[in-house]
C-alpha cells in the first residue's frame, strides 16, 4: 500500500505563561543594571519530550481612541530608544525536556553601559514543539490523525538602569451606554516617567451615599499615552447621579511589589448620569 507523510503543525501563540504541555515561571522577568543576570524556570508538564527554543524580540501594546489594544512590532524608531531584545542571551537557548523535567534558563544582558536611566524591555519567545514523528495518513479509508502542537508563550524582560520612575496623568473620562445593562468608561491617559506602568486599574461607580454599586478591576501594562477602556454592569442600577471614579495603582497579583516601578496611586473622578 502507497502511503504518505504529512507533517501537521499548529502554532498557538499565547500571552499568557502556563499551558497543560509546558510551563514557564516566573510571568514576567525582572533585571536590574547593577547585575546583568536573571533566570527563569521551563517545565515540561506534557508525556513526551520537548523541543524548546529561545528568541528575544522587540514589541510593545498601544491602543486607539476606543481603547482598543494592539501589538506594535514594527517601529523601529521606538525599538531603538527602548529595546533591549539586541543585548539579551539566553543559556541554553535550545534544549530538549524529557517528561517532569525542568530546566533553569540563564539571561545575560551585555548593554553599553551609557544607557539612560529607565527601564528598557523585550519579549521572550518560549517555543515547544513535542518529538514526535510526522503524521501518517494512508490512502485508503483508514486514516491516522497525530497532531504535533507548538506552543509559543511570550513573556515579559524588564531592565531597569539607574533611578527608574513612572506616573500616570488623567487627561479625562468619557462613557458610553452600550445598551441598558453595560456601559463602557474610556479614560485617556498620559504616561510619565522614564518607565512602563505595570499595574491596576480600579473603575468604580459610587451613589450619592458613596456607596461602590458597580466596579471593575484590570491588571495591565501601559507603555506610552493612550486610552484604557473596561465596561460597568449596570442593569439593576436606577436612573440618576453617580460618581464615577478611576483609580491607578501600581499593584499586581501576578508581580512582586519589589519587581514593580512604584508610584503614588493616581484617581481622577466625574458626575456622571445613567438615564
Amino acid at each position: 500500500m502507497k502511503r504518505l507523510l504529512l507533517s501537521t503543525i499548529f502554532l498557538l501563540s499565547v500571552t499568557f505563561c502556563s499551558y497543560a504541555q509546558v510551563t514557564i515561571a516566573p510571568t514576567s522577568l525582572f533585571i536590574d543594571a547593577s547585575s546583568r543576570f536573571g533566570s527563569y524556570m521551563v517545565i515540561n508538564n506534557s508525556q513526551v519530550n520537548q523541543e524548546i527554543s529561545i528568541e528575544f524580540v522587540f514589541s510593545y501594546s498601544a491602543s486607539d481612541t476606543e481603547g482598543g489594544r494592539t501589538i506594535v512590532e514594527d517601529d523601529s524608531s521606538t525599538m531603538q530608544e527602548h529595546s533591549i531584545a539586541e543585548h539579551v542571551r539566553a543559556f541554553p537557548e535550545n534544549f530538549v525536556l524529557s517528561p517532569g523535567q525542568r530546566q533553569v534558563v540563564r539571561l545575560r544582558i551585555a548593554a553599553p553601559s551609557n544607557l539612560e536611566d529607565g527601564t528598557y524591555w523585550a519579549r521572550i519567545k518560549n517555543r515547544a514543539a513535542p518529538e514526535t514523528p510526522p503524521v501518517e495518513i494512508a490512502q485508503d479509508e483508514a486514516v491516522s490523525a497525530n497532531l504535533g502542537l507548538i506552543i509559543e508563550q511570550v513573556t515579559g524582560l524588564y531592565y531597569k538602569v539607574g533611578d527608574v520612575t513612572t506616573g500616570i496623568t488623567v487627561d479625562e473620562i468619557r462613557t458610553n451606554m452600550v445598551n441598558d445593562d453595560v456601559m463602557t468608561v474610556y479614560t485617556d491617559y498620559s504616561r510619565t516617567g522614564n518607565s512602563p506602568f505595570l499595574g491596576t486599574i480600579l473603575v468604580s461607580l459610587e451613589n450619592e451615599d458613596g456607596n461602590v454599586v458597580a466596579q471593575n478591576q484590570n491588571s495591565t501594562t501601559l507603555y506610552f499615552d493612550g486610552t484604557n477602556s473596561q465596561d460597568l454592569n449596570v442593569s439593576t442600577l436606577p436612573s440618576g447621579e453617580y460618581t464615577l471614579r478611576v483609580r491607578f495603582e501600581t499593584r499586581r497579583s501576578d508581580i512582586s511589589s519589589s519587581d514593580l516601578v512604584q508610584m503614588n496611586p493616581v484617581s481622577s473622578s466625574t458626575t456622571i448620569t445613567i438615564p
